[in-house]
């Protein structure tokens, strides 16, 4: 029996659109990976993770990833993974701010010293325009963003003596990561040492640096600083955001389907990993003092003076940033108090 010209164009088109959905299907890859440069049992590792499981969850098993810590696939080199993650070498990453910051410059605005007063200032700002202008940004690097997490606000321990005063930061070797923390501490006297993380514990061990900067639960404890540390000073200078962020060529591989549950996978984990990151702030003070540091708590006064050691260095990278980023961001924060 002969077939009419439209049922065997009908039927050509139905079988074009089972094979395209079945090639579809096979773009998925047996694995993504995604990078982060901490180990998995520090809240940020532990976002990390959670959202790999979330991923496969929601996917029902077609999104397998695969989180590597600790740098391992640049190396240790951490500052490598955003360019790793543009080229697609890298599927996904969780990633500090600080990290991405040397390759795309926009991001230094949460490093601007003392913009943020508190963690209401933070969610506001990320929450807000600012926080999509930022993501607009990564666009253009071929990178998509997911969602915003938490290492925390970085805080400073050393093992010399108490810090109250810009005056006692005067001579400190101070590790520091990125060219901004580099001219905060020179503002404050200080000796800044850049040095990837992997490096610090035995340099603090072995007396090479006086100090370091760092967030209490995220990482200061899950490390074991106080190990090598005597000092603890909250100051609250600069906050570490977190951004989940995707390929963009493989982002847009995946199905609109998939998109909408991984992207629910990266709503609800960074959710979840701001959540355990802030748990215990208290607690890991008193941890802290526990294990023999000495926390000093700075009052207003004594923030201003530091504040207006680091005015210049605020002005210089605000200009670097870009005076709209950083506009949004203040505009963010003003509303929050």
């Amino acid at each position: 029996m002969r077939r009419s010209p439209v049922l065997a164009a009908v039927m050509l088109i139905l079988f074009a659109l089972i094979t395209s959905g079945a090639s579809g299907a096979a773009k998925l890859k047996a694995e993504y990976k995604l990078t982060t440069n901490v180990a998995n049992e520090t809240a940020w590792g532990r976002g990390a993770v959670k959202f790999a499981e979330l991923a496969r969850e929601y996917t029902g098993g077609k999104v397998n990833i695969k989180v590597y810590p600790n740098a391992v696939l640049v190396g240790g080199d951490q500052m490598r993974q955003g360019e790793m993650v543009q080229s697609g070498a890298i599927d996904f990453m969780l990633n500090s701010t600080i990290n991405i910051s040397p390759m795309i410059g926009e991001f230094n605005v949460f490093a601007l010293p003392f913009l943020f007063p508190s963690y209401e200032a933070v969610d506001a700002a990320v929450s807000s325009p600012a926080g999509e202008k930022l993501f607009k940004v990564l666009e253009r690097y071929n990178m998509v963003g997911l969602g915003w997490g938490e290492n925390g606000f970085r805080e400073l321990t050393n093992n010399v003596r108490p810090i109250t005063s810009p005056d006692d930061m005067k001579g400190l070797k101070i590790r520091v990561t990125v060219p901004i923390y580099v001219d905060i501490m020179r503002a404050l006297g200080a000796n800044p040492v850049a040095m990837n993380w992997g490096e610090v514990f035995t340099s603090l061990q072995q007396r090479v640096i006086d100090g370091q900067e760092n967030p209490v639960v995220g990482i200061i404890i899950p490390t074991k600083i106080y190990e090598v540390q005597k000092y603890l000073t909250n100051w609250h200078y600069s906050y570490d955001a977190l951004v989940l962020a995707a390929n963009g060529n493989v982002w847009q591989s995946f199905p609109a389907e998939i998109q909408e549950q991984l992207q629910r996978a990266a709503t609800d984990a960074m959710k979840w990993q701001v959540g355990i990151s802030r748990e215990g702030l208290k607690e890991g003070n008193d941890f802290l003092r526990s294990k023999g540091m000495v926390v000093t708590d700075l009052a207003p006064e004594q923030l201003a003076a530091f504040r207006e050691k680091t005015k210049p260095v605020y002005d210089k990278w605000a200009d670097k940033v870009g005076k709209d980023i950083v506009k949004a961001f203040e505009d963010a924060v003003a509303g929050a108090k």
